[in-house]
């Protein structure tokens, strides 16, 4: 990328589609790019020994859903239910049938001569 200045959206886009830490060493990395790479790494990457790490995480990986997807303007209303419904299907209403073999019934009707 050979821009100076980056949006955060550019700058997780970019870190999104690379998710590979460069070979470069960390301080010569843009500062762009070493944020957005952190921000990953502490979303994806939590320790559930460290006291307030999972909600760390957890913090992290809404600064990048909403950076990344947007959050909704005021006054409009939410894109998603507040009232989640689960619809389960019955499997076991349509069973397979067992398929009989039609070689047996061959060779059931023609006897072996003696």
């Amino acid at each position: 990328m050979g821009k100076w200045q980056y949006t955060v959206r550019e700058a997780l886009q970019y870190v999104d589609r690379h998710p590979e830490w460069p070979d470069t060493p960390r301080l010569d990395m843009p500062v762009w790019e070493l944020v957005a790479r952190n921000l990953f790494d502490i979303a994806n990457n939590p320790d559930s020994r460290v006291v307030g790490s999972i909600n760390k995480s957890t913090r992290a990986q809404r600064i990048i859903l909403d950076r990344l997807t947007g959050t909704r303007r005021v006054g409009t209303h939410p894109a998603v239910r507040n009232s989640k419904q689960i619809d389960f299907v019955d499997l076991t209403a349509h069973s397979i049938a067992p398929v009989e073999d039609e070689t047996d019934d061959e060779s059931d009707s023609t006897e072996a001569p003696q």
